[in-house]
């Protein structure tokens, strides 16, 4: 099993992110952006061949990605809901990924074999994202992978931040602002 890092800082930004193994090897690179209907992320090692690429399908609170490798449809994933331990399916590949958006630990699994962890790290240049996979034929696809599971942690961190939605949470008021309301309307 192989150990590749990237920078979760860079995994979030509109940027080319370099993915290294454990001897701090550059091996890929993660390039593309996200946000619109059909943007892609594509996933190339060092020497520029195209390994795997992630499409966004749709958008919504459910969106829905297609896996490519070497140009291929490999399967696809969408985000279903989930409490606290998400469960998500990677249809075409029979892969499950089980884990926490909210601590960032998964585990991929086909079957009763497991094929990589993703695990956040704390390193000296900031938060780093570890892959453990299984073998270099689904490298590529589990950076994809966890592109798409950053995506979705810093999306869910978003969506429910009392301090960004105080509407959703009128306890988290600074003292002395009054939320509006139809009662108060008119003091």
């Amino acid at each position: 099993m192989r150990k590749l890092y990237l920078n979760q800082a860079a995994l979030s930004a509109r940027a080319t992110t370099v993915i290294r193994d454990a001897d701090n090897q550059s091996r890929y690179l993660l390039v593309g952006k996200w946000g619109m209907r059909a943007d892609v992320l594509s996933v190339y090692t060092i020497a520029g061949e195209l390994e795997a690429e992630v499409k966004q399908e749709t958008l919504g609170l459910l969106p829905k990605f297609r896996l490519l490798y070497h140009r291929q449809t490999a399967g696809r994933v969408n985000k279903t809901f989930g409490v606290i331990r998400e469960v998500l399916f990677v249809r075409g590949l029979n892969w499950v990924i089980l884990g926490n958006l909210n601590n960032g630990h998964f585990r991929i699994t086909h079957g009763k074999d497991t094929i990589a962890t993703i695990d956040q790290v704390r390193a000296s240049g900031g938060a780093t994202v570890e892959l453990t996979i299984d073998q270099p034929d689904h490298e590529a696809l589990v950076i994809c992978l966890a592109a798409i599971l950053d995506r979705w942690a810093k999306h869910q961190q978003h969506a429910f931040n009392p301090l960004k939605n105080r509407a959703l949470n009128p306890g988290t008021l600074p003292s002395g602002v009054v939320p509006f309301t139809t009662k108060n309307k008119y003091r």
